[in-house]
C-alpha cells in the first residue's frame, strides 16, 4: 500500500500550488477559540501568532538547501532568510541562518535523507537522557539523530548572532522541522528551554508539521511547563490520515506535546486549533482517523497545499 500511495504522491505533486507567505498574511481559515471547555477536555488554545505557511516552507528548506553558499529556497524566503550553515551528519541535516523579515535566529531540521520511509525499519525504544529531568523518556532514534547534529548547531548560531546581533543578551530564535526533522526540533526546543545548551537565544516559536511522537508523558508534562513560562509558541500541524503523527503509538507509553492544529482537508489549507494538553490528544483532530484510517503517506507529503519532502524542491 505504501508503494502505491508513493506512486499516487509523485503524479499529484506537480499540481500542488505555493501559498504566499511573504506578507505574512493568513492563508488558512482557523476555527475561533472556544471560550468554554467541555467537561474534563482543555480549552482550544488562541491562535498562532506566527504565519504557519512561512513556517512550512522553512521547514521544507531543509530538504532542498545543501550549502549555505547557494541555498535553495522558496521564492517567499529569499528577501528576507540568510543561510549561515549546513549541518549534515549522518544523513541528517540542519539549516541555521538568520530572518531579516523580524530579526531572528532559526533552525530547520531534516530527520533523515530519506524522509519518505524512515518509520517502515524503525524500532522504537524510550531512553532517560537527561540528568535534571530523571523520569523524562525520549525516543532513542530522534535523539541520537539530535546529537548528531547538536554541537554544531549550537557552533553555528554563536557565529550567527555574533554576526547579525551583536548587542542583545538573547537573540530570538525558532525551531522548525517536517516529519523525523519535527521531532529533532522539539527535542531541540527542549534543550533550549532546559538551559546551558542554545546561550545568548531566547525560545519564541518550535513549529512541526507530520511530526511522530518524541518522547514520554512526563516528557510532553515537561516541556509544556517550561514551554508555557517561556511565552514562546510551540505548534505542531497535522494533516487528514497522515500516518506519521500516530508513531510511536500512545499505548507504547508517548504522547505529543500540545499544540495541535489539523488539517482536515486533503488540499485545502483551512486549519482546527485542537483542545489538546499536556495530558490528553485531542480526539477529535488527527486522532480521529486512529486505529484504522491513519495510513497516508501522501496526506504526509503534503501540507497547507505545499509538497513536503525531496519532491517540494523540484517547485522551487
Amino acid at each position: 500500500m505504501l508503494v502505491a500511495l508513493l506512486a499516487l504522491y509523485v503524479v499529484g505533486a506537480a499540481g500542488i500550488n505555493h501559498l504566499d507567505a511573504a506578507t505574512g498574511e493568513r492563508k488558512a481559515a482557523a476555527r475561533e477559540p472556544e471560550t468554554a471547555a467541555i467537561a474534563g477536555k482543555p480549552a482550544t488554545p488562541p491562535p498562532p501568532t506566527y504565519n504557519l505557511t512561512r513556517a512550512l516552507l522553512l521547514a521544507e528548506a531543509s530538504y532542498c538547501t545543501a550549502t549555505e553558499d547557494q541555498p535553495l529556497l522558496p521564492a517567499e524566503l529569499r528577501k528576507t532568510i540568510i543561510v549561515t550553515k549546513v549541518v549534515d551528519n549522518h544523513a541528517t541535516r540542519a539549516v541555521v541562518g538568520w530572518d531579516a523579515s523580524d530579526r531572528s535566529l532559526f533552525v530547520s531540521f531534516r530527520g533523515t535523507e530519506n524522509d519518505r520511509n524512515w518509520w517502515q525499519d524503525a524500532k522504537f525504544v524510550k531512553i532517560k537522557p537527561y540528568p535534571d529531568y530523571k523520569d523524562v523518556a525520549v525516543e532513542r532514534g530522534f535523539w541520537r539523530w539530535y546529537n548528531f547534529l547538536k554541537a554544531d548547531v549550537v557552533k553555528a548560531l554563536v557565529k550567527a548572532k555574533a554576526k547579525f546581533d551583536p548587542t542583545t543578551s538573547y537573540a530570538p530564535i525558532r525551531f522548525y522541522g517536517h516529519s523525523a526533522g519535527g521531532a529533532v526540533a522539539v527535542l531541540a526546543a527542549f534543550d533550549q528551554l532546559r538551559g546551558s545548551v542554545y546561550n545568548g537565544t531566547r525560545l519564541i516559536g518550535s513549529y512541526t508539521f507530520g511530526c511522530p511522537r518524541v518522547g514520554s508523558s512526563a516528557f510532553a508534562k515537561a516541556f509544556s511547563s517550561l514551554i508555557d513560562d517561556s511565552k514562546a509558541e510551540n505548534w505542531r500541524v497535522t494533516h487528514r490520515d497522515d500516518l506519521v503523527p500516530h508513531l510511536p503509538e500512545e499505548a507504547l507509553g508517548y504522547l505529543h506535546t500540545p499544540h495541535e492544529a489539523y488539517q482536515k482537508d486533503e488540499v485545502k489549507p483551512d486549519l482546527i486549533y485542537c483542545a489538546d494538553s499536556a495530558t490528553k490528544e485531542d480526539d477529535s483532530c488527527s486522532n480521529s482517523c486512529y486505529p484504522l484510517g491513519c495510513t497516508s503517506v501522501v496526506d504526509h507529503l503534503s501540507y497547507l497545499g505545499l509538497v513536503q519532502g525531496i519532491g517540494g524542491c523540484i517547485e522551487l
